[in-house]
């Protein structure tokens, strides 16, 4: 794309077939609904939602997940922290290990804004904010992040979760408080089913509750308990309304994978990734497409039948390979028509994951009616 043109209003009014391809498009209404539903299920439950920004990275998606608020939001970089509190959000959780060498950027903005939250998980992570007190009428506000089946921080029922918990509460609280306890349920992932995915939701709310009950058992305060990840927050169990906050983050899109899980219906899929076909190649039963991995990611590859897409309209096409600018598009079985597919006409393609697409492209085309009528430029770096 010519990054000279995205970055201003050019196409806004466009049709989508005039836009320069590989090209990012979002359906507003779409986007819209799947922000409002989440909402909804988070209301219906009596709980907080704090939305993981780290799919889109925009002020207009947060703004959308957050109903127009602008306060609670969860981010995965510090330049996504700076780009939100730029953008008039003052209560951001960094759901990321401290990072040490980056200290001094966290104290800038624990200074700078109403509420940032840090996530620990280690004795050593509560020592370098220890020795790194903030000014008078601040302090760190940190969650104790919890492993619950995700293999990425210390599991509930480790002696070493309670004791970094009391550590945090009962050491100095006046520099360092514990606001609460996080847990991701990636492990939904892994799942194929509805049902799969309740379980685990299911069981990581019980680990998270019986471990904040222990802690209050223990006298350590602890008032907010979190758990999120988009499959499980696209189908909540009621247990989850004993906790205080939900942070999903790829619902606002959805993508081939939350369908294939059972997140989502494919008409709740938002994104889309539009590619030109680029060259016939009869010989080798194949067309060739202006979209390679470069604007669609190699996420997906093994993962379903599909591969890293599937092509919207047309289930008798598969894409079997990605270069860095190409793609690779064959028959299902037999002959390809390339009568169908001239030179030049677009493919919409539905990307397996909305995360790993989105990152590769500098603005997103929102379109209504066929044509674009928003342009959202994400943040971009860490």
């Amino acid at each position: 794309m010519d990054g000279g043109m995205d970055s201003t209003s050019t196409w806004l009014g466009a049709p989508l077939e005039q836009l320069p391809t590989p090209a990012l498009t979002l359906d507003q209404a779409t986007v819209r609904r799947n922000a409002e539903r989440m909402r909804e299920r988070c209301r219906a439950l009596g709980l907080r939602l704090r939305p993981h920004v780290k799919t889109h990275k925009t002020l207009e998606g947060a703004e959308l997940a957050t109903g127009g608020t602008r306060r609670g939001i969860v981010v995965s970089t510090l330049a996504e922290a700076r780009f939100f509190a730029a953008g008039g959000f003052d209560d951001i959780l960094y759901a990321y290990p401290l990072p040490g060498g980056r200290l001094e950027e966290c104290a800038a903005l624990a200074q700078r804004l109403r509420a940032f939250q840090l996530l620990l998980d280690t004795p050593q992570a509560l020592g370098l904010l220890r020795q790194r007190p903030l000014p008078a009428g601040k302090r760190w506000l940190v969650w104790l992040k919890l492993d619950c089946g995700n293999g990425r921080a210390v599991r509930p029922t480790d002696p070493a979760a309670m004791s970094l918990a009391r550590a945090i509460a009962q050491g100095a609280p006046e520099e360092v408080t514990l606001v609460g306890v996080y847990a991701h349920c990636g492990d939904t992932y892994g799942c194929r089913d509805v049902p799969a995915i309740q379980a685990i939701a299911r069981a990581t709310t019980a680990a998270v509750l019986d471990f904040v009950t222990a802690l209050r058992q223990a006298g350590v305060p602890c008032p907010q308990a979190s758990i999120g990840s988009t499959p499980s927050c696209s189908h909540p169990v009621p247990e989850m309304a004993q906790l205080t906050e939900l942070h999903p983050g790829n619902y606002l899109f959805y993508d081939l994978q939350q369908t294939l899980l059972g997140s989502c219906h494919p008409e709740e899929v938002a994104i889309r990734v539009l590619t030109r076909v680029i060259g016939h190649y009869p010989h080798r039963n194949q067309l060739l497409v202006d979209c390679g991995w470069a604007a669609l990611s190699l996420h997906g590859r093994d993962q379903a039948p599909t591969g890293c897409a599937a092509i919207e309209g047309h289930p008798q096409l598969r894409l079997v390979g990605l270069t860095q600018e190409h793609g690779q598009v064959e028959a299902v079985d037999g002959r390809l028509d390339f009568g169908r597919f001239p030179l030049g006409s677009i493919l919409a393609l539905i990307p397996f994951h909305a995360c790993a697409t989105a990152a590769m492209h500098p603005v997103y085309y929102v379109h209504a009616g066929g044509k674009v009528v928003e342009l959202w430029h994400p943040v971009r770096g860490w």
